[in-house]
């Protein structure tokens, strides 16, 4: 007759070993702790690091595979790159900088930097919308238009489309977060050009990407597509995203930091199969009369392992505790600014797989070496 039939009285044998050692079971614990800790702070410092550095990156740069060409802005120009956005397979934009626009600020006069677009530019650049509907390109009655983060406190806002007209009232449709620390404004051309009338010279920028991995492809198609449809630019397509690169920059650190945290855990291993091993002798009795009882050797292993992964599960727990206290007091206080999202779920999730792997693999020698005992030879001592 075995003795277990169910894993629940093995998991409660095993949880009543733990508490009745509290000793031995907190020291094991302790010396997952640290190496358990700095696997979850290396997966909660890549979150942070994708806020912090991707996220930024893309807002003002554009997604992976952005690319730009730049013409003069003339009224033949804007209608050719209107036909090279048009016709481009992916995603799209323009990019007008019309120095002639001035938006200020009602209270204090303060000129805001005007960005005029068209197209799909929160596809290529990706803006959250913190308040309100982003603005469409139908002309309104009043301008409609995006602000910033840094704009949004400025309060009202006027805009003079072209130099010595009045200036217009002007609805913010949309709080955004552009990734810039300078008050912006962000306006649809079509809106801008139904009262501005003919074009001012400025430089109007074609943003285009495409998810294609072969660079110098995109550079001919934009290229080829602007000398066909008579855009005359300034030059040959540039990219201008440099997210794949941060990216590579910061899987090379996070690869790093977990070998060291791997070392570290490695520690923490040793340390639980070290003390299972000390204390082998120290039950050997105990696994004799299992044993004698029904339970068989792999009864006996089971519960040896069911000891140590909880005890690594609780190392685990422990980390990610202390992990949480870390991320939300630490963090506003290291990375001036930065308002941390909520505690990544993963590395809550890496942590307790690696706190029970980690148990598992210190225990398992122990396991091993219990369920080899001869049973005679206990009894007879």
């Amino acid at each position: 007759m075995r003795q277990f039939k169910s894993p629940g009285p093995l998991f409660g044998s095993a949880l009543q070993s733990i508490r009745s050692k509290a000793g031995r079971a907190a020291l094991s614990c302790l010396s997952l702790v640290l190496g358990v800790l700095s696997i979850v702070v290396v997966e909660v410092a890549s979150s942070i690091a994708a806020q912090v550095v991707l996220q930024p990156a893309e807002l003002q740069q554009g997604r992976s595979n952005t690319w730009e060409i730049t013409a003069q802005a003339t009224p033949q120009s804007i209608q050719a790159a209107s036909s090279v956005m048009r016709q481009w397979p992916g995603d799209a934009a323009l990019l007008v900088t019309d120095q002639s626009v001035v938006v200020h600020a009602s209270a204090t006069g303060q000129h805001l930097q005007v960005n005029t677009y068209a197209g799909r530019l929160r596809s290529i650049r990706p803006f959250p919308v913190l308040h309100g509907k982003w603005p469409t390109d139908r002309p309104t009655l009043t301008p409609a238009l995006a602000v910033n983060k840094a704009a949004s406190a400025l309060g009202d806002l006027r805009i003079q489309p072209t130099p010595g007209s009045p200036s217009l009232p002007v609805h913010v449709s949309a709080v955004v977060d552009d990734g810039s620390s300078t008050p912006q404004i962000w306006i649809p051309l079509q809106q801008l050009r139904s009262r501005a009338g003919a074009e001012a010279e400025a430089t109007i920028h074609v943003i285009a990407r495409l998810d294609d991995n072969h660079a110098a492809s995109i550079q001919s198609r934009l290229n080829s597509t602007s000398d066909a449809l008579g855009l005359r630019t300034n030059g040959a397509a540039q990219r201008v995203d440099t997210v794949d690169e941060l990216a590579a920059t910061l899987d090379t650190m996070r690869t790093t930091f977990l070998i060291v945290g791997g070392v570290t855990l490695l520690v923490g291993v040793i340390g639980i199969l070290n003390i299972g091993l000390a204390t082998l002798s120290e039950r050997a009795e105990e696994f004799a009369l299992r044993r004698s009882l029904g339970a068989t050797r792999g009864d006996v292993a089971v519960l040896v392992l069911a000891e140590s992964m909880m005890i690594g599960l609780l190392g685990a727990t422990t980390a990610s505790g202390v992990s949480w206290a870390l991320y939300k007091t630490a963090i506003p206080v290291i990375a001036d600014g930065v308002e941390p999202d909520a505690f990544p779920l993963q590395a809550c999730i890496v942590g307790l797989a690696v706190g029970a792997g980690a148990g598992l693999l210190g225990g398992a020698i122990p396991a091993f070496r219990a369920a080899r005992l001869p049973i005679a030879v206990v009894m007879r001592a």
